[in-house]
């Protein structure tokens, strides 16, 4: 259970009335009891002085002067009663042998305790008292001897109740109570009104501490006491400002740190020493989420362990990452390790096909190169046979043809993966351009038993560059030539939700679904055997498509191994 400041306050004033009043309490009942107990024996000291006076005087004034100590005991009833009476206390008179010869109260009866008498009687003159219980009640009894001649006669002791003490005792405790009951309320009232002056204001102070808690730094306190708690209200808006500005500036550095961050080309994780994730971007985020448990703790361990700069390259989900890890130089992230991750994935495919293309290219080169220097060679030394010189010449011319349209292949590739050309467009017939380029390939085709079938409506005309376009034609209907041993191949040409659509469609040897988007890049060929054979060098599909994507455009395959192709051509109007 939480106590608040106020109670807290009340509490303890409460606490130290209290305490206070209980030691002025006890001080004073004890030193006003003392005082009354040695008036009281002082009182007592001066009435034995008295007795024995008046005692000696009147056993002085008998004339047989020689048994005082009988006389003593034979008045000894007449003396208790006028001592009694000029003392107004109870006196009883004891023979010197201690025994009781008379009571101001006639309790004869009653049994004392000699205690006094005998310590009164060890030395003349001597005096004894002590406080007891007697008829329930406390009482003091006070003794001492009388003498005559050197000699004790007799002995009397006063007894003398303590009631009044008692009872002023009790009359002082009750006063000490009914002050420390009023002295509560006028505390209480008190403390209740200077503890609403104290924790308002550190009220107003909590409430502002939770503002800042929450992050909002706008609300001034106002607290004009002049006093303490005023200064600490200045302090503390002075603190806030400070606050806010640091927090601002932190904030601002923070985000700067964070944007850079997360614009970086690489990802980056830092690891504290208990290889916590202290700070990622996104990159690193999206290669590897929560699985950079199974091979980055090795790395920190080894960087850690080596206390050198560490460069890996691994494997991780069929990508390939470049790691450069190194440790933080910073004195509270001890031990800690930061990651650049390099995603390197496209440059490794990039280098394969780099180094798929110079072999290819090389084959291409190859062959035709070959087959010139043999006939060169062929020529040199049988040059002046009519027949192996026409025949010569025909391949050589051939070979040469074939070099030309790869290297010109090439060029174009090569042009359009630079952008190092504009496209040309201008407002066309498509029907018409289709047609004359389906009427140039239908003589290549009819030396295959290939018919082409055409399905070609008059269409709105299309801004496209017409030579490009008739390039991109021509590639597949000669891809379907080469590939479809016989039969027919259909050309369609309709309008498509805004765009004109060419469909050319061949029952050749068809693509498998695997291999359909490895078609368009440079010299692949799914049976490279059979592309040899019949021709060809593998980049009229890759030309094709840099072609119709200048054009806004989209191909778009769709083939069944066995049974044909349909390639589509989508180009928008403008």
């Amino acid at each position: 259970m939480k106590i608040g400041l106020r109670y807290k306050i009340l509490f303890t004033n409460v606490i130290v009335l209290f305490l206070t009043f209980l030691i002025v309490a006890l001080v004073l009942i004890e030193g006003v009891d003392r005082v009354n107990r040695e008036m009281l024996i002082n009182n007592l000291v001066n009435q034995s002085e008295i007795s024995v006076r008046t005692i000696k005087q009147s056993l002085l004034m008998d004339s047989d002067a020689d048994n005082v100590e009988g006389k003593f005991n034979l008045r000894a009833g007449d003396f208790a009663s006028r001592l009694s009476k000029e003392s107004g206390i109870r006196v009883v008179i004891f023979s010197s042998q201690k025994k009781l010869l008379a009571d101001s109260e006639n309790s004869k009866n009653e049994a004392f305790s000699l205690a006094e008498l005998e310590e009164a009687f060890k030395e003349a003159g001597n005096r004894a008292y002590s406080q007891r219980e007697m008829d329930g009640e406390q009482k003091l009894f006070f003794a001492f001897p009388i003498m005559h001649s050197g000699k004790i006669i007799g002995g009397v002791l006063f007894v003398n109740s303590l009631s009044d003490i008692e009872k002023n005792k009790r009359n002082i405790s009750i006063l000490v109570l009914i002050a420390f009951l009023a002295g509560t309320i006028i505390i209480l009232i008190v403390s209740i009104i200077l503890s609403g002056t104290i924790t308002k204001p550190l009220k107003v102070l909590n409430r502002s501490a939770m503002n800042i808690s929450k992050g909002d730094y706008s609300k001034k306190i106002h607290i004009k006491t002049g006093d303490e708690l005023g200064s600490l209200a200045n302090t503390f808006n002075l603190m806030m400002d400070e606050v806010a500005n640091k927090i601002n500036s932190i904030d601002f550095e923070k985000a700067k740190l964070g944007a850079v961050l997360e614009s970086m080309g690489e990802g980056v994780v830092a690891y504290n020493g208990d290889n916590e994730i202290i700070a990622n971007n996104a990159i690193s985020r999206n290669l590897f989420m929560e699985e950079q448990e199974d091979w980055t703790c090795g790395i920190v361990k080894q960087v850690r362990k080596s206390r050198q700069r560490l460069v890996v390259e691994i494997n991780f989900n069929k990508r390939n990452l470049l790691v450069c890890a190194t440790l933080l130089n910073h004195d509270e992230l001890k031990d800690g390790v930061v990651l650049i991750i390099n995603d390197i994935t496209e440059l490794r495919n990039l280098q394969e096909k780099q180094k798929n293309f110079i072999t290819n290219v090389s084959h291409e080169l190859k062959t035709p190169l070959t087959t010139i220097l043999g006939y060169v060679d062929l020529l040199k030394e049988q040059g002046k046979d009519k027949k192996i010189f026409d025949t010569s010449i025909a391949y050589l011319e051939s070979s040469a043809e074939r070099l030309k349209r790869l290297v010109d292949d090439l060029i174009d590739l090569s042009s359009l993966k630079k952008f190092e050309f504009e496209i040309e467009k201008r407002s066309i017939d498509i029907t018409g351009l289709i047609k004359d380029t389906v009427g140039q390939m239908a003589l290549k085709a009819k030396k295959f038993n290939i018919e082409i079938e055409t399905y070609l409506p008059h269409l709105e005309p299309i801004m496209v560059d017409p030579i490009r376009v008739k390039q991109a034609i021509v590639n597949i209907l000669d891809n379907a030539i080469k590939h479809s041993k016989e039969g027919k191949i259909s050309v369609k040409l309709y309008d498509n939700e805004g765009n004109v659509q060419l469909d050319i469609e061949d029952k050749g040897c068809g693509i498998p679904r695997d291999l359909i988007e490895k078609i368009f890049e440079p010299f692949y060929r799914v049976d490279k055997a059979r592309s040899r054979e019949i021709g060809g060098n593998g980049l009229g599909l890759s030309i094709t498509r840099e072609i119709v994507e200048k054009h806004n455009g989209e191909i778009i395959i769709d083939s069944i191994e066995g049974e044909g192709t349909t390639v589509s051509i989508i180009l928008p109007y403008e």
